[in-house]
C-alpha cells in the first residue's frame, strides 16, 4: 500500500514518544518545539491523526491555548472532544527547544510548561536542534530519507509548499531530486495559466493565492519569464508578452488559443504598445488591428468607383496586404470583421473575374453547378461577417462593384440561351423525385445552390453520406408554379389556373398547401407536419426551412440567419434518418437574387399588359407585346410569362427576389442523405475555417473528454501538427494553432477522437487554405 508523505511524518512524530521501559517512565507529552514555525500550515492536517495541541492564543476548535491550558489538557482537567488518542503533542510555534530548556531565563508565558520538560519527551532532530521541514525530509535515520536540495530557495519552497507535498505519494518522491522548481509546481502546475491570470487581474489574483502559492509564482516567473510580479507592473508584463520573446511566447500562444478567457489583456497590450510605426510582432497589438481595420474600410469605400475589372484587382491586392491579419487574435475576438470580409471578397473578384461560361442551358447550369455558384456563396459569406452599418457600407460597395455586373451578365447569358420560347428541347425542369418504401421528401422553399452546398457539408460533418446534384426550377421561378412540379404524384392530377398557379382541377382551388397535401394523401404519401417522423415503411413528404421567407422579410440580412437555416435544416433530416428513413431527399422549388444596394429597376413593362405581376416576371395579357423577354408558363406553354432582363426587377427597391431567368435562380439542387457506414451518434463538425495557420472549429455533441486534432494521418496521434490538441465535450468552438510555417498548404486531417482513443469523425483540409 503507498504511503504519502504526512504518513511518514506522522510516522517521525509518533517515534518520538518511544521509550525503554525498563529505565524510564511512559513522558506524559511531547514537545514539538518550532522556532521558525515551519511547520505551522501542516498541524490542522496532522491534528486530525494525532493528539496534538498548540500554544498560542486561546481557540478551543483549533485546540490551541496558553501554557496553564496545556497543562491541564495533557493533566485530563481539561477534555477536547473528539481528540485522537495517544500521548499528546504539544506544538509550540515560534518556541524553539533552547527557549525552554534555559528555565532561569524562560519567558513567563511559557514558564508553566518548562517544569514539565523532564517528564516529557522531545520531537527534534537526532542531534537536539529543532526538526526544520528540510532536515525532517532529508534525514535518512529519523527523517523521509528523500534527496532534497540544500540552498535557500528550496528551504523557502518547502514551508510554501508543504500542505501540497504532505498529500504527495512518499514512495514516488524517493526517487525524485526535489528542488525549489519542483516544489513551485505543486504550487502552480500551470504557471502560464496563472501568469495570464494575473496580467488580467492583478489584484483578484494576488488575493486568491495562499501567500505560499504566491511566493512559488513570484519565483517560477523570475526564474522562468525574467519577470517579478511582486515589483513590476502588468503593463510590462503586456509589453513582454506582446514582443513574445524566449518563454514569453508560450503565454503568448496559450492567450491566443483563448483570448476571450482573458477579457482584460487586449487593453494591457493596448496600453503597453511600442511607439514605433512598425513595431515587432504586429498581430499583438491591438491598436494597430483597429488602425489597419480602418484603412480598410476607406479603400473598399473606394472601389465602388472602379470599374469591374479594376475593382478585382484592387480587392486581390487588398487581399495580399490584409490576408495576414486573419491569423491574428484579433480575429478571433470578432475586432477585424473586414479582413474577414475580405477572403470572400477577393474570391469573389477570382471567381468573376473569370467571367460566366456556356452558350446553352445544358452547358451554362453545368459551368455554374461546378463553380459559378461559389461566387455567390462569397457573397453572402462577406456579408455575414459584417455587422456594424460602417462596415456594412465598405463591403456593400466592393460587393457591388464586383459582383453586380457579373451576375447580371449570368442572368443575360441564360436568357439569351433559353431563347423567347424556351420548350423541351432548351430548358427541361427536374422531374419530381422517384420514391420508394423508406423514402422521405424533404421540401426546402428557397434552397438555392450554393446554400445547398453549405447542408451538404453539415451533413457530412456528421458522418451522414450526401449526394448533391442539380437541375432546373420551372418557370417562372416563383413557389405557386415550382412546388407543385414537384410533389411526388401523378403530375396530370394539376392543370393551369390564373395567375401563376396550378390547380387541381381547371375550376379547383389553387394548389396550395392544402391541395398539395391532399393530393399526396390520395397517393398514399405520408404528410409530415411539425416535428412529426412518421411511419419509416412508407413514403413520406415534409416541409422545413423558413430561407424565402426570412429572405422577403430581411434583405441582405438574410445572410446573417443562412447558418441558423442550415442547422434547423440538418437537424430535421438527421430526426428523421434517426426514426429510420432509409433515405432523405432534399428539394427546393427555385433559387433567388441578393444583391446589395438593390436590384436595378426596369421601366420596360407596364402594369397595362399584365394580369399578375411579380418582382421578377409577369404574366402577360393575351395579345399584348411587351418590351421584355418572355418565357412559356410551365402549367401552359401558351402563356407567356414576360421576365425582368438581367437582374433588373419590375420593383423598385428589392434586395431579395426570384422569378426570373438566372442561374442563381433557375439552378436548383437535389440532395439525397443517406445513413453514412461511418456516422457517430450526435458527434458533429459544423464548421471548420483557416485563418492563417490558426483552424477554427465549431462543433456539437461530442462526448466528455472527448479531443479536437490536426494530424498527418487521422489514426496516427504521434502525427498531430496542431500545438496542443484541445479536450472538450458537447458543443462549443476550438482554436488549432500550426506552428510550423513549411506546413503551409500540407494535406491534414482534423479528427474528432473519443477519450477512448477512438476516432469519432474525420474531415479532410489543407493547411492555412479554406475551400
Amino acid at each position: 500500500m503507498s504511503e504519502s508523505v504526512l504518513d511518514r511524518i506522522t510516522y517521525v512524530l509518533e517515534a518520538a514518544g518511544t521509550y525503554d521501559r525498563n529505565t524510564t517512565s511512559a513522558p506524559i507529552a511531547l514537545l514539538w518545539p518550532d522556532g521558525e514555525r515551519q511547520w505551522e500550515s501542516l498541524v490542522p492536517q496532522l491534528r486530525e491523526r494525532m493528539h496534538i495541541i498548540s500554544f498560542g492564543a486561546f481557540d478551543q476548535e483549533a485546540r490551541r491555548g496558553r501554557a496553564y491550558w496545556l497543562r491541564c489538557v495533557i493533566a485530563n482537567t481539561v477534555a477536547i472532544d473528539d481528540a485522537p488518542s495517544g500521548t499528546p503533542v504539544v506544538y509550540l510555534p515560534g518556541v524553539s527547544r533552547d527557549s525552554l530548556r534555559a528555565i532561569e531565563s524562560v519567558d513567563a508565558e511559557l514558564a508553566p510548561l518548562s517544569a514539565l520538560q523532564h517528564r516529557c519527551q522531545w520531537i527534534g532532530h537526532p542531534n537536539g536542534r529543532d526538526w526544520t521541514v528540510r532536515a525532517m525530509l532529508a534525514n535518512k535515520e529519523r527523517g523521509l530519507g528523500l534527496s532534497v536540495a540544500a540552498d535557500s530557495e528550496t528551504a523557502t519552497a518547502l514551508v510554501d509548499s508543504l500542505p501540497e507535498l504532505a498529500g504527495q505519494n512518499w514512495n514516488r518522491l524517493e526517487s525524485k531530486y526535489i528542488d525549489a522548481a519542483f516544489l513551485n509546481r505543486l504550487l502552480n502546475p500551470d504557471l502560464v495559466r496563472s501568469l495570464l491570470d494575473w496580467l488580467d487581474d492583478p489584484q483578484e489574483t494576488r488575493a486568491s493565492l495562499t501567500h505560499g502559492a504566491w511566493s512559488a509564482f513570484v519565483q517560477q516567473c523570475k526564474s522562468e519569464f525574467g519577470f517579478d510580479p511582486s515589483t513590476e507592473s502588468e503593463i510590462e508584463a503586456a509589453r513582454r508578452l506582446g514582443a513574445g520573446e524566449g518563454h514569453w511566447v508560450h503565454a503568448w500562444h496559450r492567450f491566443r488559443e483563448n483570448p476571450s478567457e482573458y477579457p482584460d489583456i487586449p487593453n494591457r497590450l493596448r496600453q503597453a504598445q511600442p511607439n514605433e510605426l512598425l513595431p515587432s510582432n504586429p498581430g499583438s497589438w491591438p491598436g494597430l488591428a483597429e488602425d489597419e481595420e480602418e484603412k480598410l474600410r476607406g479603400a473598399l469605400e473606394r472601389v465602388a468607383h472602379e470599374t469591374p475589372e479594376n475593382a478585382r484587382s484592387l480587392l486581390l491586392d487588398l487581399e495580399d496586404q490584409h490576408k495576414v491579419r486573419r491569423g491574428y487574435v484579433w480575429a478571433d475576438l470578432g475586432w477585424t470583421p473586414l479582413a474577414l470580409a475580405l477572403e470572400h471578397l477577393a474570391e469573389l473578384a477570382r471567381l468573376t473575374s473569370m467571367g460566366s461560361s456556356g452558350e446553352t442551358v445544358e452547358s451554362i447550369v453545368e459551368w455554374y453547378a461546378s463553380a459559378g455558384w461559389k461566387a455567390d456563396w462569397a457573397v453572402q459569406a462577406a456579408l455575414c461577417e459584417v455587422e456594424r452599418q460602417a462596415d456594412i457600407t465598405a463591403v456593400e460597395s466592393a460587393i457591388g462593384a464586383a459582383y453586380k455586373p457579373w451576375a447580371d451578365a449570368c442572368a443575360r447569358l441564360l436568357q439569351a440561351a433559353v431563347g423567347p420560347m424556351a420548350n423541351a428541347a432548351t430548358y427541361v425542369p427536374a422531374s419530381p423525385p422517384s420514391t420508394e418504401s423508406g423514402d422521405v421528401v424533404v421540401f426546402v422553399d428557397g434552397l438555392r445552390l450554393d446554400v445547398a452546398h453549405r447542408l451538404n457539408e453539415r451533413l457530412a460533418g456528421s458522418g451522414l453520406e450526401t449526394d448533391l446534384t442539380t437541375g432546373l426550377a420551372a418557370l417562372p421561378t416563383v413557389t405557386q408554379t415550382a412546388k407543385p412540379a414537384l410533389i411526388p404524384v401523378d403530375q396530370q392530377h394539376l392543370v393551369a389556373g390564373a395567375a401563376l398557379d396550378a390547380r387541381r382541377a381547371p375550376d379547383g382551388p389553387a394548389a396550395g398547401i392544402r391541395v398539395l397535401r391532399g393530393l399526396l394523401a390520395d397517393a398514399g404519401v405520408q404528410v409530415l407536419v411539425g416535428a412529426d417522423v412518421g411511419e419509416p415503411t412508407g413514403v413520406a413528404w415534409t416541409e422545413t426551412g423558413e430561407l424565402d421567407r426570412r429572405g422577403h422579410d430581411l434583405g441582405l440580412r438574410l445572410a446573417h440567419e443562412v447558418g441558423a437555416e442550415v442547422q434547423r435544416i440538418a437537424t430535421r433530416i438527421e430526426d428523421l434518418l434517426d426514426a429510420g428513413w432509409k433515405r432523405v431527399i432534399v428539394i427546393t422549388d427555385h433559387g433567388w437574387l441578393l444583391m446589395p444596394g438593390g436590384l436595378p429597376k426596369n421601366e420596360d413593362l407596364p402594369v397595362a399588359v399584365t394580369d399578375t405581376r411579380k418582382g421578377r416576371c409577369a404574366r402577360i395579357k393575351d395579345g399584348a407585346e411587351p418590351l421584355v423577354p418572355t418565357v412559356p408558363w410551365h402549367w401552359d406553354a401558351d402563356v407567356r410569362i414576360a421576365v425582368a432582363p438581367g437582374i433588373s426587377c419590375f420593383e423598385a427597391n428589392q434586395t431579395y427576389e426570384h422569378g426570373g431567368v438566372s442561374p442563381q435562380e433557375c439552378v436548383v439542387p437535389r440532395l439525397t442523405v443517406t445513413r453514412g457506414a461511418g456516422e457517430t451518434a450526435g458527434a458533429v463538425i459544423t464548421s471548420f475555417k483557416w485563418r492563417g495557420l490558426t483552424l477554427v472549429v465549431e462543433f456539437s455533441g461530442l462526448p466528455d473528454g472527448a479531443k479536437v486534432d490536426l494530424r498527418a494521418s487521422a489514426g496516427d496521434e504521434s502525427s498531430s501538427i496542431a500545438e496542443t490538441a484541445r479536450v472538450t465535450g458537447g458543443a462549443g468552438k476550438v482554436i488549432l494553432l500550426v506552428g510550423d510555417e513549411d506546413l503551409e498548404g500540407r494535406q491534414a486531417h482534423l479528427v474528432l477522437v473519443g477519450a477512448d482513443g477512438s476516432l469519432l469523425l474525420q474531415r479532410e483540409t489543407a493547411v492555412g487554405q479554406n475551400r
